[in-house]
């Protein structure tokens, strides 16, 4: 099952946090009318975690069992091609800069940085979010195999689920003003924020989410333009507003679940616009407009404009044109060839 009109939704999150990175400091981004959503623009990163947690049960909820290598297969076609081309772009800067060439090198190659606080953001640093979702795709085929294909523990699911979410921010937001942390570009920053336990509650979520769905969804659809239209206000309320509030690990779920629930049961006029190709395909592409940022940003730094705006509006359209060849001519490619590889030789040599 696929539900289109979410897709372009990772679009919208995966620019925003393009400007997060290098268009803050940018009129009009950094205008007072805007500039609070922009601040807070990182939270595109735990809607990238609670649609996954979704995507994955829609996916997969109405299988019997998934073939943990199988599923393992098809992840890393669809994540790691463009994951280690980004990586490769990013290298020849780390040389120019001097990083030093040690076993952080290898912990980035193979998406494990996010587990070793104090490097998490060397090299192509927006990497570390997919060093985060490895850990829930690990996760994943045990969880549904031995638990979300289980109609009888779907009542003790849904409880551990919020009981863990509801700790998981306790927990937080207690360790954010705790005197072990030091504050930002810091190891215990590094762990509170980008480590895959801090937010594997937002993929969970998710899966309660889709869950959800299978179970409600079919007799839910109907028009809700107005209750999608009122969420968007209440989180930009919510970011302007945050009361001291830290959204960056899984708090904000209390409104991107409903948001992205809201979206999929919509028949309404903003599901007909999102669902218009060229949107969509906006979509398909923005796992390398989220990848390639960093090395696309940094090579046109040098830029001979004095517009700022304008500077950044090239360097974003380089970054569209660069993801648009990379989905035709890498991922797509590498994504086919690798789903092909046939497993089946190592299944038979577990069994013996």
């Amino acid at each position: 099952m696929r539900i289109d009109q979410l897709t372009f939704t990772r679009f919208l999150a995966a620019v925003a946090i393009v400007i997060y990175h290098f268009g803050k400091r940018i009129f009009p981004f950094n205008a007072d009318e805007v500039s609070f959503l922009v601040k807070h623009a990182n939270i595109g990163v735990s809607y990238f975690y609670i649609l996954s947690g979704f995507i994955m049960i829609i996916s997969y909820g109405r299988s019997q069992k998934v073939a943990p290598l199988d599923y393992y297969k098809n992840r890393i076609a669809r994540i790691y091609p463009v994951y280690l081309l980004g990586f490769l772009f990013y290298f020849p800067i780390c040389i120019m800069i001097n990083y030093p060439i040690d076993y952080t090198l290898i912990a980035n190659a193979t998406m494990l940085q996010s587990w070793m606080p104090g490097w998490v953001m060397r090299y192509n640093f927006p990497g570390w979010s997919v060093s985060v979702e490895m850990l829930f795709y690990f996760l994943f085929p045990l969880l549904f195999n031995y638990g979300y294909s289980k109609p009888n523990y779907r009542k003790a699911i849904f409880i551990g689920i919020v009981l863990f979410w509801v700790f998981s921010q306790l927990f937080f937001h207690y360790m954010i003003q705790h005197p072990y942390y030091k504050g930002e570009f810091t190891p215990s920053h590094e762990l509170l924020f980008y480590h895959p336990l801090f937010h594997l509650n937002e993929f969970l979520v998710g899966n309660l989410a889709g869950l959800w769905f299978l179970k409600q969804g079919d007799s839910s659809r109907k028009n809700y333009d107005w209750i999608v239209l009122s969420l968007v206000v209440l989180i930009a309320l919510a970011l302007k507003y945050p009361m001291g509030m830290n959204y960056h690990n899984g708090l904000f779920a209390v409104l991107l679940v409903p948001l992205i629930l809201f979206i999929s049961l919509n028949t309404g006029r903003i599901t007909q616009w999102f669902l218009h190709p060229k949107l969509v395909y906006l979509g398909e592409i923005s796992y390398g407009v989220y990848i390639y940022q960093l090395p696309v940003f940094y090579y046109l730094k040098p830029m001979p404009i004095d517009n700022q705006l304008l500077a950044f509006g090239i360097k974003l359209a380089v970054l569209l044109l660069l993801s648009m060849v990379s989905y035709r001519f890498i991922e797509i490619p590498l994504r086919n060839k690798i789903k092909k590889i046939d497993l089946r030789f190592l299944q038979k040599e577990r069994q013996l």
